[in-house]
């Protein structure tokens, strides 16, 4: 009898051990895994992936406004970080704005400069038109900077800088260590009164740009662009894009130059 108690009691513990063995070695071989935020991408892209083939890079100019913070919970949900074009007037008039400028770049995105005041004819019309442009960047990135500590050197012109640019903004520009970029899929979200209307207007115009293998993508911080990005992005990865952050040192094909 007493045998036979020493025996189960053997058989107790060699299973008890087997079965921890087997635990380790599936929790060596199944390691947890965690959902990526924005930052993981970027460190994905910038250090361990070549560039995706076909990649869209999302913007929005006109902020900050009310709209921001939901934008960044929707970006959130959807893992798609994006670059915020902010205006210098708004960063100034916006309630806590310096908290949401921190919120933008906490959560992974970009912040880029869309001047002090988006006025047409002072940017590029008056006689120091070049001079103005420069200026008004430099002003908007020193509010950034003040606010957050992130100094910006990349700059989306109000209306765009081709038509409007002399060849003294590019010169301006060049000597003040700026880079520029405008799109080449616009959404043209301003002025459409529907999402199904913002959707059309970006297939059509993808389809007009011929499918570029990059694609810089305007929007604005809009209540109705908030509606309709989700079916953008599924728009996108359908075609095989790959929503791509802006880092520091990246160069766009539709850079102005």
């Amino acid at each position: 009898m007493r045998q036979l108690l020493t025996n189960n009691k053997l058989r107790a513990t060699f299973l008890s051990f087997l079965v921890m063995m087997l635990s380790s070695l599936l929790s060596v071989c199944s390691p947890i895994v965690k959902s990526a935020t924005v930052e993981d991408r970027i460190d994905h892209f910038i250090y361990q992936e070549p560039k995706p083939e076909k990649v869209v890079y999302l913007t929005f100019d006109d902020g900050p406004s009310a709209h921001t913070l939901d934008l960044l919970n929707l970006l959130e949900q959807e893992q798609v970080p994006a670059v915020f074009f902010v205006i210098g007037e708004n960063i100034n008039n916006v309630p806590n704005s310096g908290e949401i400028l921190k919120e933008i770049l906490n959560k992974g995105h970009y912040i880029g400069l869309h001047s002090m005041t988006h006025d047409l004819d002072k940017l590029y019309n008056a006689p120091d038109a070049a001079t103005n442009f420069v200026n008004e960047m430099l002003e908007v990135r020193g509010k950034v900077k003040e606010l957050t500590g992130f100094e910006s050197n990349l700059c989306r012109p109000p209306y765009g800088g081709r038509g409007h640019f002399t060849n003294s903004h590019y010169q301006a520009i060049k000597e003040a260590g700026l880079s520029c970029v405008d799109w080449n899929v616009d959404s043209l979200d301003w002025a459409k009164s529907s999402s199904e209307e913002i959707l059309n207007q970006v297939k059509k115009d993808l389809e007009i740009a011929d499918y570029p293998n990059e694609v810089v993508l305007l929007f604005h911080e809009k209540k109705l662009t908030l509606e309709t990005l989700p079916q953008v992005f599924k728009y996108y990865r359908d075609l095989g894009y790959v929503f791509m952050p802006y880092y520091d040192g990246d160069e766009f094909e539709c850079e102005l130059k």
